[in-house]
């Protein structure tokens, strides 16, 4: 039983002085004038207080110590997940959802989906059907763009494709086709443009009868003619074309190896053939030698055709012949070197009569090819 006389707090200040100062038990208890057997007892009684006060420092100091590595392993994911993760970070929540597949078995779910600012609802909802039905739509509109782009000899771009995605039958907007060529690297394969040519006088064998009046009313109103040259390793192959404003058709031709005047009525001597036109019909050209001869002159004259000719140097008063001539070494010549003048002749005459006149649509005709809109103004 312990002695009254002594208040806690001397019991306190004795022990302290055992405790912590280090002084001797029996040194303190000769000179507080206590019994070593009540000092003991006194230690005995505190020593159990402290310890519980220490277990309970360390305790906080360890919960501190695992919160402070969980708040730094939190952190260091966050860092790999934003640096594996940066290319998806600004896409679609699909992608991120397929980002999130392949990494989960490395990071938490729901730490992947809160860097990427998606939900954990719709990541599950995705896994149980990754494909939408829109993505499912774009996978059998895109085998239907392929079969039109391979069909035209991969010269379509989208309007064109729209066009003929409309005519099977299909309801798809038009930058839905642009979008799904976009993503799937289909685009119209181009050669070279023609280079621009420069202003000058006007002709004086025949006057510009035309004027720039590509958009007529009626077939066999008014037709443009025009040369081009064509590489081949055998040399040059010419190129003439007769062609009628109102439908784009190119209802005259002829390919020879030399400039010679005989190529430019051959082509002409087609074109009345197939046509045999009834009235008077302005035949357009540039001031090229063969146009000015006597040959091209007379022929007109019996064939009831009047000569018209653009500013020399002027490609845009002729415009309708340059279109036509870009858009076939854009779309079939596309910078080659045919080997031989024949698989030229064969490879253009497919352009022109299987490709060009029957099937390609053409922009200023509405998205039709220019037979087709022959037949519809009948």
């Amino acid at each position: 039983m312990s002695n009254p006389r002594f208040t806690p707090e001397f019991k306190e200040e004795a022990v302290r002085q055992v405790v912590e100062r280090g002084h001797s038990v029996a040194a303190v208890a000769e000179r507080l004038g206590v019994s070593t057997h009540s000092l003991y007892n006194w230690i005995k009684a505190v020593k159990p207080s402290q310890n519980e006060q220490q277990k309970q420092e360390l305790t906080e100091a360890k919960k501190e110590f695992l919160a402070l590595r969980a708040q730094l392993r939190r952190a260091e994911e966050e860092r790999d997940i934003f640096k594996k993760g940066r290319s998806v970070l600004c896409r679609k929540p699909r992608v991120k959802y397929r980002f999130i597949h392949e990494h989960c078995h490395q990071y938490s779910v729901r730490t992947l989906c809160r860097m990427l600012n998606v939900s954990r609802t719709g990541f599950y909802a995705w896994r149980s059907n990754p494909i939408s039905d829109r993505s499912r739509e774009d996978r059998r509109l895109l085998a239907l763009i392929r079969q039109s782009y391979d069909a035209s000899g991969r010269v379509y771009g989208s309007p064109r494709i729209h066009l003929d995605l409309r005519e099977m039958g299909e309801s798809v907007n038009k930058k839905r086709v642009a979008r799904i060529m976009k993503e799937h690297g289909i685009r119209a394969v181009y050669g070279y443009k023609k280079p621009r040519g420069v202003r000058g006088r006007p002709s004086i064998v025949s006057a510009n009868q035309l004027q720039r009046q590509f958009t007529v009313a009626r077939p066999d109103c008014a037709w443009v003619t025009d040369i081009t040259y064509i590489r081949t390793w055998q040399g040059w192959l010419y190129l003439a074309v007769v062609i009628d404003l109102y439908s784009r058709k190119v209802i005259g031709w002829s390919m020879q190896p030399t400039l010679a005047k005989e190529i430019v009525v051959d082509a002409l001597l087609m074109a009345v053939w197939r046509r045999k036109p009834r009235t008077t019909v302005i035949i357009h050209s540039d001031q090229g030698s063969q146009y000015g001869s006597d040959d091209w002159i007379r022929f007109c004259k019996t064939h009831n055709l009047e000569p018209s000719m653009s500013r020399r140097g002027n490609c845009w008063d002729n415009a309708v012949a340059e279109s036509f001539f870009s858009s076939l070494k854009k779309e079939r010549i596309k910078k080659r070197i045919y080997k031989t003048r024949d698989l030229a002749r064969a490879d253009i005459f497919d352009y022109i009569e299987m490709f060009y006149n029957p099937d390609r649509r053409h922009s200023h005709l509405g998205g039709v090819s220019p037979e087709a809109f022959e037949r519809a103004s009948i």
